[in-house]
């Protein structure tokens, strides 16, 4: 959460199609006094897109125990023994972890639990209330850590309201764990890319529409920010004003 400690620090849920920059604009905390040294857990290999520096920490997590491993040894401030899992020389007491992306890892712990329960080719109800049991903890865990702050990335579903027929865009996880989300997260942030003036710029907004869902718990940020080029560290002067 945004909090009134000395260290500054908040969570928030970035979510937007695929190939629109979610990952290198989430790399820019490692630029931010307030939030660096940067940890990115890369669930999807999507890290190659991040080449400006300073670079966050990249580490690749292939299993749902590598997240637990590293939140585990965060919260313990093992900073040392961090390192060595990461398979890193550099010993950092990170202040902000990215995590990319949470769809990918509902994904990855889905097929945990499917293998658990030994229905591998075809995922169960049980398996989907399962996954989203045990993500939902592990988020609160990270979003609650000392001093450190928080972006899960997400990519981008829609559902059709039966009444109105209107189609709604919301961050992609099952339905039931979206809806915790959300409640639990100062920040929901959804990105676009837009043309203007026969330029394409990065958009992210911070308050919902009819069609989308967004949210901000602090009142000092703007609906929307703009460019072609967009730094975490924009938001984070705003909130502290």
């Amino acid at each position: 959460m945004m909090s009134t400690d000395k260290v500054f620090r908040f969570n928030c849920l970035l979510w937007g199609e695929s190939g629109i920059g979610k990952t290198p604009y989430a790399a820019t905390l490692a630029g931010c006094e307030q939030t660096a040294p940067c940890l990115l857990l890369d669930v999807d290999k999507g890290s190659m897109s991040v080449v400006d520096e300073p670079r966050p920490t990249v580490f690749e997590v292939t299993s749902w125990s590598q997240a637990e491993k590293v939140y585990s040894l965060m919260k313990a401030q093992k900073w040392e023994e961090l390192a060595k899992f990461l398979g890193t020389p550099n010993v950092l007491e990170y202040r902000s972890v990215v995590i990319d992306s949470g769809t990918e890892l509902e994904i990855l712990l889905r097929k945990t639990v499917q293998t658990e329960t030994g229905s591998e080719d075809i995922p169960e109800q049980r398996d989907y209330l399962k996954t989203q049991e045990r993500f939902k903890p592990l988020y609160r865990k990270f979003r609650d850590l000392p001093g450190v702050s928080v972006v899960m990335i997400a990519g981008v579903r829609d559902i059709r309201e039966e009444i109105s027929g209107i189609v709604k865009y919301y961050p992609a996880f099952t339905p039931g764990l979206v809806h915790d989300l959300v409640r639990m997260t100062d920040l929901v942030i959804y990105m676009d890319v837009k043309e203007e003036d026969k330029k394409w710029v990065r958009v992210i907004q911070t308050h919902p529409t009819r069609r989308i869902v967004a949210r901000s718990r602090s009142p000092k940020l703007k609906q929307e920010y703009k460019g072609e080029k967009l730094y975490f560290k924009t938001l984070v002067e705003e909130m502290l004003k």
